[in-house]
Parts: C-alpha cells; sequence; structure tokens
C-alpha cells in the first residue's frame, strides 16, 4: 500500500516555518491582519489576540501519516443516544497529490489509491489522541477502490426514532454510505452501495443535508470529478429505504456532478459543477410546495462561467451562502484558472447577489476573487459559531510550488501554467497556506488566518465544525499531512 508514496521535496523558506510549528501541540498567538493592501477599508488592521490550538499531529499518527492521510475531508461531531459525551469524528482523504495528478496524466486512478478511514476525537486519552473506527484498509484488499469520507452529516432516523451518524465514500467506482448509532469500531454498516452506470459514473457522495421534510438526502459527483460527462444526482433516506429523487443533473447534460446540499427556508438548495456555462444553484422539496418541481435559482457561475463548481453551501440568518471554485485552482479540462473563487448569497425570494468576487460586479463586501487574492481558488467550508459566519479558503500557492519543484512529474498542460505563474513567493502579497474568514452579518468580512495557521503546508481550511469547545478546523496537507486545530477564542488587543 505504502509503495504509492510520492517523494515530496519542500521549499526551503518554508519547511523551517513549518517544521518549528508542528512541534507545538497548541498556540496562543497575537497575530496582526497581514496584507492590508488587499483587504477592504473596513478590516481590522489592530493586533488580534488568536486562541487556536493544535488538537491532532500531522495525519494523526505515524500510522496515518504513512499512508498519506492528507485531508481531513469530512467533519461531524457525534453524541449518541443514551451518552453524555459528543466526539470530533473526521473522515479523511489519502494521497491527494497523486490522485489529482491522474487528471493531468489522463492515466487511471486506481495505482494512486489508499485507503482511507474515519477517526475519532479522544482526549479523555490523550491530548492529540485520534482513534480509528471505520478503516477501509480491513475492507478491501488491493488494488483498492476507496480514498476518501467526503461528507458527513448526523441524522434521526424517522424510522426508528434513533440518532446516527452517516458517512459517505469516494472511490474509482461504486461509493457507499455508512451509518454508526454509537461511532464505536465494530458498530458501523454499510447502508447502501452506488451501483455503477457507464452513462452517471458516480463516484462520491459529496453533499448531505438533513431537511426540514424529515429525510436525509445525499448527492452525487462522478468519478475522477473534472472528467467529461457523468450526471449528477440526488437520493434521499427516511433512515431505512434509499431512493432517487434527481437522477439526471436537473435535465442539463452540462452539470456533471451535484456537488453540495443545504436546506434553507423550508426547501433544499443543490449547487452544481458546470464546467461548460458555470455552476447552478436548484430549489426543490419545499415543505410549502412539496411537488413542485425543481426551480433554477442561480445559472451561468453567478454570470461568469469561470465559477465553475458550488464548491461550499450554508444557511446563515436570512440568507444561503455558497462558496464557488475552479476544480484544482486550474482546470486542465476547461483550462480555466487561477482566478479566486467567489461567493453570493440568495435571500428567502431567491434573489441573489455577489458578496466576494470581480471588482466589476460590486461585491457587497468589497473583497475581490479569493477574498482579494488570486490563488485563493476556492470558498471551501463554512459555517456558524457563536453569532459569526466563518469560512475557509484554499489557498494554490503552496501545490503551486510544489508542483514547480518537482515539474518532471507535471502534464505539459501544468507545465504551461508554471511557467505563466510567479512562483517567487517572496515578492507576494499573501503569505501560503488556507486562510478563514469571519463575519456577523454576512457582508463585512474581517480575516481571522492568512497563512494555514502559521503552517504554510496546510494549504486549505477543509472543514469546520463548531461545539461548546470551539471551533475545529481540519486542513488539507498532502505535504506534511492534515491537522485537526480549534480556535477557542478571538480578542483584539487594546
Amino acid at each position: 500500500m505504502l509503495r504509492n508514496r510520492l517523494p515530496i521535496k519542500q521549499p526551503k523558506l518554508l519547511s523551517k516555518t513549518a517544521n518549528n510549528l508542528l512541534t507545538m501541540a497548541g498556540r496562543a498567538a497575537s497575530m496582526p491582519a497581514r496584507v492590508p493592501h488587499r483587504l477592504p477599508d473596513y478590516a481590522p488592521r489592530s493586533r488580534v489576540f488568536i486562541d487556536v490550538r493544535a488538537v491532532s499531529e500531522p495525519g494523526f499518527d505515524e500510522e496515518g501519516r504513512a499512508r498519506m492521510t492528507d485531508s481531513a475531508w469530512s467533519m461531524a461531531a457525534f453524541k449518541p443516544d443514551g451518552s453524555d459525551t459528543e466526539h470530533i469524528y473526521v473522515g479523511t482523504n489519502t494521497n491527494i497529490i497523486g490522485l489529482s495528478l491522474t487528471a493531468f496524466r489522463k492515466q487511471g486512478m486506481e495505482r494512486a489509491v489508499i485507503p482511507a478511514e474515519v477517526r475519532r476525537f479522544r482526549p479523555d486519552v490523550g491530548a492529540m489522541h485520534w482513534e480509528s473506527v471505520l478503516d477501509y484498509a480491513e475492507l478491501e484488499e488491493a488494488p483498492y477502490r476507496t480514498f476518501g469520507f467526503r461528507t458527513m452529516a448526523v441524522y434521526r432516523s424517522r424510522v426508528d426514532g434513533r440518532n446516527y451518524l452517516y458517512a459517505g465514500t469516494a472511490a474509482t467506482r461504486h461509493p457507499s454510505i455508512w451509518r454508526t448509532a454509537t461511532g464505536n469500531p465494530g458498530d458501523w454498516e454499510e447502508v447502501f452501495v452506488f451501483p455503477y452506470d457507464k452513462d452517471v459514473q458516480i463516484g462520491s457522495v459529496r453533499g448531505m443535508a438533513v431537511h426540514e421534510d424529515g429525510l436525509l438526502y445525499f448527492s452525487t459527483t462522478r468519478a475522477g470529478d473534472i472528467m467529461r460527462g457523468g450526471k449528477g444526482q440526488i437520493w434521499a433516506t427516511n433512515g431505512n429505504a434509499i431512493t432517487p429523487v434527481v437522477e439526471d443533473s436537473f435535465g442539463n447534460p452540462d452539470n456533471s456532478s451535484i456537488s453540495i446540499l443545504e436546506s434553507f427556508a423550508g426547501a433544499l438548495y443543490a449547487g452544481t459543477y458546470n464546467p461548460h456555462t458555470g455552476f447552478e444553484v436548484w430549489k426543490l422539496r419545499d415543505v410549502n410546495h412539496y411537488d413542485a418541481p425543481p426551480k433554477r435559482i442561480v445559472s451561468h457561475g453567478a454570470g461568469h462561467a469561470f465559477n465553475e463548481v458550488a464548491l461550499s453551501m450554508r444557511a446563515f440568518k436570512d440568507h444561503l451562502y455558497v462558496g464557488t471554485g475552479i476544480p484544482l485552482g486550474f482546470n486542465p479540462v476547461t483550462r480555466r484558472g487561477p482566478r479566486g473563487c467567489s461567493m453570493i448569497r440568495v435571500d428567502v425570494e431567491d434573489q441573489w447577489e455577489l458578496v466576494v468576487g470581480p471588482q466589476r460586479d460590486k461585491p457587497i463586501s468589497n473583497y475581490g476573487p479569493g477574498f482579494g487574492w488570486y490563488l485563493n481558488a476556492y470558498c471551501w467550508y463554512m459555517a456558524e459559531h457563536r453569532g459569526y459566519f466563518y469560512a475557509g479558503t484554499w489557498d494554490a500557492s503552496r501545490c503551486f510550488i510544489y508542483l514547480q519543484e518537482n515539474r518532471h512529474i507535471v502534464h505539459r498542460a501544468g507545465r504551461s501554467l508554471l511557467k505563466y505563474l510567479d512562483l517567487n513567493y517572496s515578492r507576494w502579497g499573501s503569505p501560503p497556506g488556507g486562510d478563514l474568514y469571519r463575519s456577523a452579518d454576512g457582508v463585512r468580512w474581517e480575516p481571522v488566518l492568512l497563512d494555514g495557521m502559521g503552517n504554510p503546508d496546510n494549504h486549505g481550511i477543509r472543514t469546520l465544525e463548531s461545539t461548546a469547545d470551539g471551533l475545529y478546523i481540519g486542513t488539507e496537507n498532502p505535504f506534511s499531512r492534515a491537522e485537526v486545530w480549534r480556535l477557542e477564542d478571538i480578542a483584539e488587543i487594546q
């Protein structure tokens, strides 16, 4: 399994900072809002105390690092019925660079697959102890098929009334859905395996949302994500049967995937991946008009075809927020990018407005694409925590640095991009590493972290989960492996 390991060469100027930080068990830091030239005038310039502490080792432990545990791909806080204890669960993704390079090399994914697992945080055992509760290395034999758990949700079954943690996988084919009532090892059941159809080509369960009608919904993306063809689908369960709801990408063959779901104002909303004309947002299962056909709310990438995919979707107060991106930062199929992500929001009347995006379109936050940094390619995850709305990004700069230093593994389409980019990061106006922003009203956004918690290898803020203990932050880090942090406090220094 481990023979698939890729050589990792880290930039010297980045490695020293990263290695120093990775030895720390936690951090309470005073940080200024850096790169003020790309922040709106209202963003604070004063120093801010940020209490953010590492709660995992890179890759969770030595075994996880050996397995190339690169991403905290999904995350959920789950308390079983009858228990007084809530735990954080993380679904992993492995060997993300190897999997991504198959898109550039146009090779099969099977050779890059390393089995994924679900980890559970056990602070009662150790400050950074994460136990494996579901491991595909024990379920499959080489050549492996399942490389990630891409989404999670807590759902109380309408059938038996029990509370379950659900998890959806990503695989070369036949992804599946698992659930558990306890979260314990050995107490997970595979409740559904998606059939293979050469026209649909389901590769992963990416969206998962509990809706006001009492059902849990799943959405699917095609195998390989960015390859041509495929049909996005939506399925639903009441805790027993799992049945299709949308089977044909809302009738648009250019919607090759349905990437994200969210329940808002009584309706279920779905965002698509559309590499031809840009993402779409659809509304369906409105509890006030339940049998009404799906209605398209946003089309053509909210005015720009380069907004290819709706990557994140979350309700906050009286709006539904949608974060966009270009797959891989530079889509080798469409040849779009690099370009910073956008964010829009939809009101209860289904009217949308731009929050972050091209300045000529007058975003209400006054942030340009990528929150002002053009290599912030994804608005990857959003969550509400203690009255604030948080958004995390994927900063493609660290990945492009890696590719520049390993040009021999890059397809010629990628090499032309590397020639175009200025990869001398000493001249950049933004530090490498995923960013985290927050807002009290959805309009005015302030930076919380701009550098992957001080580790530029944390190139993306992949997951966020609000708990009474703080905001858990899961990263994607294919260089020194995924990390989980907990944001406990933010205060302005007088």
